[in-house]
């Protein structure tokens, strides 16, 4: 009885251990002191007779449901007697529902059989408004990615979405563990500034940013695994419950400043009504180094130093819901991952707990915990020439002058650990006092903790006496974001919808780096061992604070219109600067829905959205900063950073239109956007005068930039048939930047040969472009200051098919072609101008032995002293297979389990090049996400992964 007076008022911990233990109490009991009631049990199929998995299914006008198991089926308990309105909701389908007459202590049978939709308007989604809207409501475009629909077994949330929606890119990462990889949304927005998205789960704002490398913070800088870390992928992807992407301005502008580079918002599984309900899956598998090299030489003379790494994961999850309006989910994931390379191994522990409750009747509450703990080692790789991969690359003339593997192996002994800790904490209120009124208050604390461990031990080639560097870093993110909405009703045809709300996000970087050098003896070492000893801290705090109000108007459910302004202020803007307005403006009309339409063409929605966002300057930027150093032994500062008081941030103004449209029955569906974005008061690095007496460059809002694409997914159902279901879907994007104007400033270099330049893309690779550069016996004819092309991708083509057989076995596969961007290719050009025998110069050894001709590209090239770092710039395009699996139903094979199936995933199996002799075009140098022009360096590229998984519910 205790727990039951305390159950309707709040959640206490005895009623969540009687919930999970399935306890009488916990699975109703007490049904009998609330009248009698009935069950509703059911199965749910598509059109072709196979289980529709993890489907909604409810009743009308109550929190009573769940979803369905492996099998398609289901089972809704404590259903009030009468007839009653069975519902079910699942991306991909049709909504549908079914009138049931339930009696008392009886069981009533619902099956459903669902029509495919894959653009069904009527489905809620949250896409930078002050709240939830439906998607015909909605004038921007919307990319969602429902882990319901995900076949393979998801390794982090990056991998989850590279290929899954158009105007996405993934890229960036390297073969070693607990690498990361880069994010960008329709391209890049910024040439001085992150072009990372904005991460929000559950409503919470996290760090979006790459961890800090482990490396050392003075001299040598990149003395490590030359590795970053990415936030994003501490989560764990099966909480996941979806992800919606936000892509640009016209969408982003309620959230501010910073929100130029566009949204990601990731919601997590909740509980729902009824028993605990368990689900378990045992992954296994191992990870494989693929060619990157040439046919002769696929590995790059790697040979040695790789190893097939292994791969063991489990996760458990339960969830369910008392009769009490209390729902839960808690998840444990554990996962131990081998890399490639022989020190390479990541550890990774996640647990999390969302419980919602309403301890009033117009009063619910959400609450979200989430905790991950990473233990990474990394082998030293990248261009280090202490590390694993540039040796052997360079077999002996590398940095031993010794090709023997046990020489080069020596560079094991240096020990790279990283510990990441995460905590993840948000509690959503929402009050409705009256009927048309509700109050969304959401309070957020995001905090990653990371310490770096780099230890060079007591002779270690190249550091005889041992060099240690210890950092501790952390990020605090302190988020508040409160909303209003008024709903109003004119008649029976038209409505409205008023929000206003504020928004505050308050970021702390902090970390301190302790260093020492030359330890007296053989030791396992502390900083405090070293005899010369150094030390470094740095804290920066930065702080956004706005509001916003929107409208929203509907007319017949057809013509609706929104319009919304935000107000923003960030202490890094300039003192004079003041506060900036970001407004926006959208529109869509069902067209489908006017009577002139005919159901034979199926649905359309038009749609068109105008929307500003911003990106802010770095902390410090507008201040005026000196150096604090020291003169001998005489404290001094040097002028640092010369400050603007009128620098603001950046501005970008997006339009985009499109439409959503289904034909054939919902077989075929497109959705298609296209869309300019201008960035006005672009902020580059601007050269001050040198009589100020600061000669280092500073941020200035000096340039204008532009970029426009479109984008289109379509999706079809070949056929649909008893026992063969074949989908096929075909994401496309395209993007085309160009510099407008650079505010009278000369064209200027942003590193790794790219190039701000009027009139050309934002930027673009300049180098030595050599004409008939395969033609055997021609002159040397070469261009300097050729204009290659962007940096960024233009072409993006994403397909994808799947096909449904026999007994519900599935097979998918998923790829991906990236075309249009150029990188430059730094390996080859640091090996060939060193003298070392490279695979690619194969035939010009051969050439030059025998006396005959070579091609202009081997003399320019395959001769060290002609080569030249700007003749190795390529086309980066590549076509890659992200992912082959199959799905085998097991139904209730094993003993006690409600449902089970086995997954068989191959994930990065196949890629092939256009333009570039060697390496991975999505690989990385030895810089983090945020550089504008990457550029590959002595790193080995992302493996192959083989998975096998077992996935069980009780």
């Amino acid at each position: 009885m205790l727990c039951s007076r305390v159950w309707s008022r709040a959640l206490t911990t005895c009623a969540v251990v009687a919930g999970l233990l399935g306890t009488p109490w916990g699975t109703g009991a007490v049904v009998e002191a609330q009248g009698a009631t009935g069950t509703v049990r059911g199965r749910v199929t598509n059109a072709a007779g196979s289980a529709v998995p993890n489907a909604q299914v409810f009743i009308a006008g109550t929190q009573n449901g769940g979803q369905t198991g492996a099998d398609g089926s289901y089972t809704i308990t404590r259903v009030t007697t009468g007839t009653v309105t069975v519902r079910v909701r699942m991306i991909g389908y049709e909504p549908t529902e079914k009138a049931v007459a339930v009696a008392a202590g009886q069981t009533a049978t619902a099956d459903f059989v669902l029509k495919t939709s894959p653009v069904s308007l009527d489905q809620v989604v949250v896409t930078g408004t002050a709240g939830s809207a439906r998607k015909r409501e909605v004038g921007n475009s919307i990319g969602q990615v429902s882990t319901k629909d995900l076949p393979e077994v998801p390794t982090n949330v990056s991998n989850l979405l590279a290929g899954r929606v158009a105007g996405v890119q993934i890229s960036g990462g390297t073969g070693n563990a607990g690498s990361g990889s880069a994010i960008r949304l329709r391209g890049a927005t910024s040439l001085a500034l992150s072009n990372q998205p904005l991460i929000y789960v559950d409503g919470v704002r996290t760090r979006s940013d790459e961890y800090p490398r482990n490396g050392i913070f003075q001299g040598a800088t990149q003395r490590g695994a030359n590795a970053y870390g990415s936030p994003l992928n501490d989560i764990n992807p099966d909480d996941i419950e979806r992800i919606e992407v936000v892509k640009g301005a016209a969408a982003t502008t309620l959230f501010g400043t910073d929100a130029a580079a566009g949204v990601i918002q990731i919601f997590t599984k909740r509980g729902s009504q009824g028993a605990p309900k368990w689900n378990a899956q045992i992954n296994s598998g191992f990870q494989r180094l693929q060619q990157f090299g040439t046919d002769s030489v696929p590995l790059l003379n790697m040979d040695a130093f790789v190893r097939d790494g292994g791969r063991l994961g489990m996760q458990a999850q339960v969830a369910g819901g008392t009769q009490n309006n209390v729902k839960y989910l808690f998840s444990f994931g554990a996962d131990n991952s081998d890399g490639v390379l022989q020190l390479d191994n990541e550890r990774k522990y996640q647990v999390r707990a969302n419980v919602d409750f309403s301890p009033f009747k117009n009063m619910q509450f959400s609450w979200n915990t989430a905790y991950n703990n990473s233990l990474i080692t990394q082998t030293p790789a990248g261009n280090n020439a202490q590390g694993i991969t540039l040796n052997a690359f360079r077999q002996e003339r590398n940095y031993f002058g010794n090709a023997n593997p046990d020489t080069i192996k020596l560079v094991y002994g240096q020990q790279l650990n990283s510990n990441i800790d995460r905590l993840l904490l948000g509690t959503t209120a929402t009050w409705t006092p009256i009927e048309r009124f509700s109050s969304r208050l959401v309070v957020g604390f995001d905090r990653s903790a990371l310490e770096n461990r780099n230890v060079r031990p007591y002779g270690f080639p190249g550091a005889a006496l041992g060099i240690i560097q210890n950092q501790v870093w952390q990020n605090k993110i302190i988020s508040l974001d409160w909303a209003n909405n008024y709903e109003m009703q004119f008649g029976d045809g038209m409505k409205a919808t008023f929000s206003a709300g504020t928004q505050y996000i308050n970021s702390l970087v902090s970390d301190v780096v302790a260093y020492s050098e030359n330890y007296p003896a053989p030791t396992n070492p502390t900083v405090a061992s070293g005899s010369l000893r150094n030390a470094d801290e740095n804290r920066l705090k930065n702080i956004t604070g706005g509001a916003f109000t929107q409208a929203l108007f509907g007319i017949k459910d057809k013509y609706f219109v929104t319009v919304g302004a935000r107000v923003d202020g960030n202490s890094a803007f300039g003192e004079d600067f003041g506060f900036q307005t970001y407004p926006k403006a959208s529109a869509s009309w069902v067209v489908s829905d006017e009577g002139f339409w005919s159901d034979k063409f199926g649905t359309l929605k038009l749609r068109a959205a105008y929307g500003q966002a911003g990106r802010a300057p770095t902390a410090f930027a507008a201040v005026q900063t000196w150096n604090p150093v020291g003169w001998g032994t005489a404290p001094a500062v040097r002028p640092l950073n010369l400050g603007d008081p009128n620098l603001g941030p950046e501005r970008t103004t997006e339009t985009e239109i499109g439409f959503d449209n289904q034909i054939f029955g919902g077989r075929l569906s497109v959705d298609f956007t296209w869309f300019r974005a201008v960035t006005d008061d672009a902020l580059f690095f601007v050269r001050n005068v040198p009589s100020n007496g600061f000669l280092a460059s500073s941020l200035g809002n000096a340039g204008k930039i532009e970029k426009s694409g479109i984008e289109a997914a379509i999706n079809a159902t070949l056929l649909e048939k008893t026992n063969l279901d074949i989908k096929a879907g075909l994401n496309v994007s395209t993007n085309q930047s160009k510099v407008l104007s650079l505010g009278g400033a000369p064209s200027f270099s942003v590193g790794n040969f790219g190039w701000v330049i009027e009139g050309q893309p934002a930027p673009v690779l300049r180098g030595r472009l050599i004409k008939n550069e395969d033609v055997i016996g021609a002159p040397i004819d070469t261009v300097f200051n050729h204009t290659f092309g962007p940096a960024q991708p233009t072409l993006i083509l994403s397909p994808s098919l799947n096909i449904t057989t026999w007994k519900g076995i599935n097979i998918s596969t998923r790829g991906e072609y990236q075309g249009g961007a150029f990188i430059n290719e730094d390996a080859s050009f640091q090996a060939l101008s060193r003298s070392v025998l490279w695979p690619t110069c194969t035939r010009a050894y051969a050439a030059i032995a025998a006396s005959q001709p070579l091609t202009p590209r081997e003399t320019l090239t395959c001769i060290p002293r002609n080569a030249r770092q700007d003749m190795f710039i390529f086309p980066a395009d590549f076509f890659k297979i992200r992912d082959i699996t199959v799905t085998v139903p097991l139904g209730k094979l094993i003993p006690h389990t409600a449902s089970s199936s086995l997954v068989f995933s191959a994930q990065n199996v196949f890629r092939t090049n256009f333009g570039m002799p060697l390496f991975d075009p999505e690989m990385s140098g030895n810089d983090g996400f945020n550089v504008g022009v990457r550029y590959i360096s002595e790193h080995i590229p992302a493996p192959a992964l083989f998975l096998t998984s077992l996935r069980i519910s009780f």
